[in-house]
């Protein structure tokens, strides 16, 4: 009787396992990839947001060029209203003054007032002093660079009147940019006077 040989391909088989093992990569590194694609898109959109926001807050800032306290005759003891002057600082961008919020504080109380049509204990009006390209109108209370205006607060109405050797400040908050904090302690006296500069300090 002859021998029989039984051959068995050991190749064949390790080589599908192989195959196997191939695709399985290529497919957990095409999902890696996937994955990766759509967090680099979501980081990128993030950072272009936070760029563009991070100008808005450094090109978004307001200068205040005068604050002036005025009181009805010079008779009477407290400043009765304040006058804030404005600009844009150079390079900023356009500032819209109906969303500016501004905090007045006296050694008593503390008033947040918004835009309004008439100064009140809730409200600050502004004026346009010089607006070249028209960008300031009654209803939209736009200022850029070169712009000045006068913003006007009620200081009775809003509970802040301030006598001589007294202290005020003012937090100018803009829609985006950085506010503006002033600190300011009025004169020893007002003598004759119904207009009475507050900043810059008069030597």
């Amino acid at each position: 009787m002859g021998t029989k040989s039984l051959f068995k391909n050991h190749q064949g088989q390790v080589g599908i396992g192989t195959l196997i093992i191939f695709i399985a990569m290529v497919l957990v590194a095409a999902v890696a990839a996937a994955v990766l694609i759509q967090t680099s898109g979501v980081l990128q959109q993030k950072a272009a947001n936070t760029g563009t926001e991070a100008i808005e807050e450094v090109s978004g800032n307001l200068i205040v060029q005068s604050i002036t306290g005025t009181r009805d005759d010079s008779s009477t003891t407290n400043l009765t209203s304040y006058i804030i002057t404005l600009k844009v600082a150079s390079g900023a961008g356009r500032i819209d003054l109906g969303q500016m919020i501004i905090t007045a504080k006296d050694k008593d109380s503390t008033t947040n007032l918004v835009h309004g049509t008439t100064a009140d204990g809730t409200n600050f009006t502004t004026s346009e002093i010089r607006d070249a390209d028209n960008s300031y109108t009654d209803s939209t209370y736009v200022i850029n660079s070169g712009d000045l205006v006068e913003v006007t607060i009620n200081a009775t109405a809003a509970g802040i009147p301030t006598a001589p050797r007294e202290d005020v400040s003012f937090t100018l908050t803009p829609e985006a940019g950085t506010p503006v904090r002033l600190d300011l302690t009025t004169p020893n006296s007002f003598g004759i006077n119904t207009v009475v500069s507050l900043f810059p300090v008069e030597v």
